[in-house]
């Protein structure tokens, strides 16, 4: 997964993410990090990223903040300075570092048409959540919870129907990813689940 859109490879590195908010993906929102703390005392804030390519983010003019479950508001960016692995904001209506204490642990989404286009096997992260997962036998396994990181490659979290199923993302298990069914096909190899994790 790629930056702050953050695209997903079977081989690639991904951020650790649960599941999306519905209403924000419906909206056309997509998380891009959380807001961690003040940076300093006027109100700029300091985000943690979720991806790895911070790159084209000094160009970012407009950001959304989950203020309340479900509720994004809009923010313009004055000003963005990256700070890898994050990013230091200054928002347009937001000068004091007791109105940003009030918004850590927050999610930043963005606009999907901010993100940069895919490469041929490449998917968006959040595109990964939430995806039916089975076996090249057709049967099913769970759904991916999270994704998380360990150096060499992505782990997908798996909720099955017994326990936490944990598939790394690479080629030799990840097989096929079909966006428009919503179902991942995954190759079983020894000590990754048991047939009984299997409906």
């Amino acid at each position: 997964m790629k930056g702050a859109q953050r695209k997903a490879r079977a081989s690639e590195k991904a951020s650790f993410r649960q599941l999306p908010d519905l209403l924000m993906v419906k909206n056309d929102l997509h998380p891009i990090g959380k807001v961690v703390k003040p940076h300093g005392v006027r109100g700029q804030i300091k985000v943690r990223y979720y991806g790895n390519d911070l790159a084209h983010f000094s160009q970012l003019r407009e950001i959304f903040i989950e203020a309340s479950p479900g509720r994004p508001q809009a923010y313009e960016v004055l000003k963005a300075v990256l700070q890898p692995p994050g990013l230091i904001l200054r928002l347009k209506g937001v000068g004091r570092k007791e109105e940003v204490e009030s918004l850590a642990g927050k999610e930043v989404l963005v606009r999907r048409e901010f993100l940069s286009s895919l490469s041929e096997g490449e998917y968006y992260w959040f595109d990964i959540l939430g995806m039916d997962v089975e076996t090249e036998e057709g049967r099913h396994i769970g759904k991916v919870k999270e994704i998380f990181p360990t150096g060499a490659n992505d782990v997908y979290g798996i909720e099955g129907k017994r326990r936490e199923i944990n598939l790394p993302a690479t080629e030799e298990v990840i097989r096929h990813i079909d966006l428009e069914k919503r179902v991942i096909t995954v190759h079983r190899l020894e000590g990754l689940w048991e047939e009984d994790d299997e409906i």
